[in-house]
């Protein structure tokens, strides 16, 4: 999809659409995609995780270690996921329209992924020992995944390059910086994450075209990698093995 800036403006000459030739990111490694990425790697890896173990078990063999698991994993990405959209929708829509208009479609998008988040919800309340609902959960997450993609297609090819038309990248840095500050702590991990399971390209990329100090990994982005990994990537990692995850013993 290409979009024409200068037809959603609000005012051409106030707020004229020159500002993309600022940028020296590439849109690809914006910020607002890096975040999507970090959604979309979190909420298919489960997917896949779960078609793996629903062919280890039988029609009642669901245990409850799993149960556990899978509702753990479900609460994080949610927590996650709800406040990526609510940045959207309370900081880039007010934001942005005063230079453009936002596009409908992303609010008709956000209602209906807050309709599918609701059915993996209630698919999840139902998870017990019967495989059928273990199946249940996967089709549904399934749905809610085509939904978040799409959703996430329409913000990258309307509001995204608009931003950058009507925005220098000076303008956007400190309210991208705020939203990641302002997120759960698993979401600076969940992106750093997906753009290298160790830290690297996060390291190499991220950090370097931003001008952040090497020594800021060690105080700011390490712990939460780490975090991330415990916290979210132990469990899909668990329901992909089928192997109970390692309780903690003794005092530490």
């Amino acid at each position: 999809m290409t979009i024409e800036p200068k037809e959603h403006a609000v005012d051409t000459e106030a707020y004229p659409a020159d500002k993309a030739s600022k940028w020296e990111i590439p849109l690809e490694s914006d910020q607002w995609i890096l975040s999507h990425n970090a959604l979309r790697c979190e909420i298919n890896s489960m997917i896949q995780a779960l078609g793996t173990f629903m062919g280890r078990i039988d029609d009642d063999g669901v245990p409850q270690w799993a149960v556990n698991t899978i509702k753990e994993w479900w609460t994080s990405h949610v927590a996650h996921a709800t406040v990526h959209c609510k940045s959207e929708e309370t900081v880039y829509k007010p934001m942005f329209g005063e230079r453009f208009k936002w596009p409908a479609e992303i609010d008709q998008l956000h209602d209906a992924l807050d309709s599918v988040k609701d059915k993996v919800q209630t698919a999840i309340d139902r998870l017990n020992a019967e495989k059928s609902n273990l199946v249940a959960v996967r089709d549904a997450l399934s749905t809610y995944e085509a939904t978040m993609l799409k959703h996430f297609e329409v913000e990258e090819t309307t509001a995204l390059p608009l931003m950058r038309a009507y925005f220098t990248p000076e303008e956007i840095s400190p309210v991208q910086r705020k939203i990641l500050e302002d997120a759960p702590e698993n979401a600076m991990g969940a992106l750093i994450f997906a753009m290298s399971p160790d830290g690297a390209k996060f390291r190499s990329d991220f950090m370097t075209v931003r001008s952040i100090p090497s020594f800021v990994w060690y105080l700011a982005f390490k712990g939460r990698l780490a975090s991330y990994k415990k916290d979210v990537v132990a469990k899909v990692e668990a329901i992909e093995s089928g192997k109970e995850p390692a309780k903690k013993s003794g005092w530490f």
